[in-house]
């Protein structure tokens, strides 16, 4: 299990930077490198101007699995302000995950900025 933790833990620096990248991306939760390890490599974002079912649906072409909506976080979604609007998009990294898979996701996130 500690070696899991460990790469897992190695996965949440790419993602984030390489959301952080992106315009108009709003990412939730912890985003300062030097608390990384205070969290798991999920990350919940939105894209300015997108839906997150769109974004969703956008990944599912390319073979890339995403949750959209409030995946049964329907107080912090209302909080947040978006449970009319369709929640959030949610990417969930584990221990068989690549760093190759992050740039390939990143790179078909980046399909959706630049058209925006």
């Amino acid at each position: 299990m500690k070696a899991i933790r460990t790469y897992e833990s190695g996965l949440i620096g790419p993602l984030l930077d390489g959301l952080g990248t992106l315009p108009g991306c709003t990412i939730f939760g912890i985003t300062d490198p030097a608390r990384y390890e205070e969290r798991v490599p999920t990350v919940a974002f939105r894209l300015a101007g997108h839906h997150p079912r769109q974004i969703s649906q956008h990944l599912a072409g390319r073979a890339i699995s995403a949750w959209d909506g409030d995946y049964y976080a329907v107080e912090l979604v209302r909080r947040l302000g978006f449970e009319a609007d369709g929640g959030m998009l949610r990417i969930g990294l584990v221990h068989y995950n690549t760093i190759e898979e992050i740039d390939r996701l990143i790179a078909a996130l980046r399909e959706l900025t630049d058209v925006a």
